[in-house]
């Protein structure tokens, strides 16, 4: 630990911010460090929820929950004599309809952002005669001010899978780095009418291997997988469909990253999985 800079690395001059507080989107302080050069901000919004499985009578029509879609991203590269003493973080949380910010007060108006990456969707709840629409993918940001002060780039997120037909059919599954962004959707969960079947996965690709959807029947979603370097952050899987017991839940996303649809079942449809927190990293260059 950096005895001058608490919270910093030695090696890496890094520092992640997550939410956290009595709030769900606490405001942050970070304390440009004296000597820094040059700062590199990355602010990536929450992943989206997954849609909860229908539940109804076996044999009845029950659509799956889409899964959640991803945050996206926003990056920039700033000189630090541009910036004030003091940065206000506020990474948003995992369901909520808030962007992951940086600004120049705790101030959510546009006119304080230096950074803002907007949330992705959550994933629509099968019904008796429809799937769970795909939560949608976050959006690219057009307005933070002093992000004209450094490089900055703006990527969107990715869609999640949608739910399983009500008439019965596996989720929709998401494929990793698909989008042109390192954090993906989740996959949609199954439907059933009364033909059980398996919830969608997260494809794998490059470094990352294929997260599993659940098996057909009660099995839930898997966890999405995170990998630090290069930062790799995947969408929970599907549930599967059940026509005998009550549905199974949707996997969690990872930062970033949405969560499974949950699976269609027995009087009680599967919960969508928990789409990922949000996060800012900041990585600090000295001359």
């Amino acid at each position: 630990m950096n005895r001058a800079f608490p919270g910093f690395d030695d090696r890496s001059q890094f520092q992640r911010f997550l939410p956290h507080g009595t709030s769900a989107n606490a405001w942050q302080q970070f304390h440009v460090p004296k000597g820094a050069v040059a700062l590199n901000i990355l602010a990536v919004g929450s992943g989206g929820n997954g849609g909860n499985g229908f539940g109804a009578a076996a044999g009845t029509a029950r659509g799956g929950g889409g899964g959640g879609g991803s945050g996206a991203m926003s990056r920039l590269w700033i000189a630090a004599r541009y910036l004030p003493e003091v940065l206000y973080i506020r990474p948003s949380a995992s369901g909520s309809a808030a962007p992951s910010l940086v600004a120049v007060r705790a101030d959510a108006n546009n006119q304080f952002l230096i950074l803002r990456a907007d949330h992705g969707g959550a994933g629509g709840n099968g019904t008796a005669s429809a799937a769970g629409t795909a939560g949608t993918a976050g959006a690219i940001v057009t307005v933070n001010p002093y992000a004209s002060l450094g490089s900055f780039v703006s990527i969107a997120g990715q869609g999640g899978g949608a739910g399983g037909v009500h008439t019965g059919a596996v989720g929709a599954s998401v494929t990793i780095l698909g989008a042109g962004i390192f954090n993906s959707g989740g996959a949609g969960g199954a439907g059933c009418t009364t033909t059980e079947f398996a919830g969608g996965n997260i494809t794998g690709a490059g470094l990352v291997p294929t997260v599993s959807g659940g098996a057909l029947g009660a099995n839930p979603g898997s966890q999405g997988r995170l990998i630090e370097r290069p930062f790799t952050s995947t969408g929970g899987s599907g549930a599967g469909s059940s026509n005998t017991v009550a549905g199974a839940s949707g996997g969690p996303g990872r930062l970033g990253a949405g969560g499974g649809g949950g699976g269609a079942g027995v009087t009680t449809g599967g919960t969508g999985g928990r789409g990922g927190d949000g996060f800012v990293d900041i990585l600090v260059l000295y001359s």
